[in-house]
């Protein structure tokens, strides 16, 4: 994914499925629509994005495959939950993904830093903000504060 910045990707507030923007209630319906053979891909590179606009936070997993292929990244629908065991997090998403990270791999090339500041510098001439997040500090928000549901 390259340029542009997050406002093309699009989140959204509301369940269009239920009109509902109560966590619980998007809660069941990502689990209802997950299907239950979800293949958990394994990330090479990833680290978490904090969105800001006007609406409140979500925050996001940018990663990229394991095979490390620098071309090509992933920006996940949103963080709906994660399990962390064993060195590795996994991180599901409103889609239903589930992303697997190893700790030891929290990161990015340099390529995908400067794609992600240009993604904040648009965002930022929108309005909006966006933050790169160590994994410690995603953790601590998170268990402060209720994310926006998406």
């Amino acid at each position: 994914m390259h340029g542009g910045g997050l406002s093309s990707v699009r989140k959204i507030t509301v369940n269009k499925k239920t009109g509902s923007s109560d966590k619980a209630s998007n809660e069941r319906f990502a689990q209802e629509n997950q299907k239950s053979s979800t293949q958990i891909k394994q990330a090479y590179q990833w680290g978490v994005i904090k969105y800001i606009d006007k609406e409140g936070v979500v925050y996001r997993l940018v990663s990229a495959p394991h095979d490390g292929e620098d071309a090509v990244w992933s920006l996940n629908s949103g963080i709906l939950s994660f399990e962390i065991q064993d060195g590795f997090v996994d991180f599901h998403g409103f889609s239903g993904s589930i992303y697997r990270c190893k700790f030891q791999d929290q990161g990015f090339s340099q390529q995908m830093l400067i794609t992600i500041l240009g993604w904040r510098a648009t965002e930022l001439e929108l309005g909006n903000d966006l933050d790169l997040m160590p994994f410690a500090l995603f953790l601590r928000e998170w268990e402060a504060k209720t994310p926006r549901v998406m």
